[in-house]
């Protein structure tokens, strides 16, 4: 369906299954999740409200996001209502925060942070995990995709401009001839 962003959804899946080579540890464990429910008293990192229908529940959120190698682990993890995760999006949190919160904004702020420090965490690159050979690989992926995603917009491209051109002609096929009597 013309509209649905359907490049931007497959580019962002792909860039995204891409990184999970890079930040591969995408499991959390029962006892893990627990854990920073606890640390966080059940409650969402964000806004600090405890799960209910009208925010549809915890869930984990990536602080730093997969698309940036964040992993699924804690010290990177929090716990976030749905409402919250939903509009942060892709912001940074600390922007989100501040933005959504701002009477409160450094005090949450704080709190997430000493939660990091507390896990020592620290996002991976594609120059720390992965081996020379890996890397070069996993570049050359990353242009087979860019060139593989060009290609299919440049045919998007001109399938669209060819059915513009045929409606334009059939209109004027289609359009009532003026008489030239008064």
């Amino acid at each position: 369906m013309k509209g649905t962003k359907h490049f931007s959804r497959m580019n962002y899946n792909v860039r995204r299954g891409l990184r999970e080579i890079v930040a591969s540890d995408h499991k959390i464990s029962d006892r893990d999740w627990k854990l920073i429910l606890s640390e966080f008293n059940g409650t969402c990192a964000y806004c600090g409200e405890p799960a209910s229908a009208e925010n549809r529940g915890i869930v984990p959120d990536h602080l730093v996001a997969v698309t940036d190698f964040g992993e699924l682990v804690p010290g990177n993890i929090v716990p976030a209502c749905q409402t919250c995760n939903d509009s942060r999006g892709n912001k940074p949190w600390r922007i989100f925060i501040s933005n959504k919160f701002p009477v409160d904004a450094n005090n949450r702020i704080r709190r997430i942070e000493c939660y990091i420090e507390q896990h020592n965490y620290s996002p991976c690159s594609p120059e720390t995990s992965l081996t020379p050979e890996e890397l070069s690989k996993y570049n050359a992926l990353l242009l087979d995709w860019e060139a593989f995603l060009f290609k299919a917009r440049e045919l998007q491209s001109r399938v669209a401009q060819r059915r513009l051109l045929e409606i334009s002609h059939n209109d004027e096929i289609n359009r009532p001839a003026h008489s030239g009597a008064g």
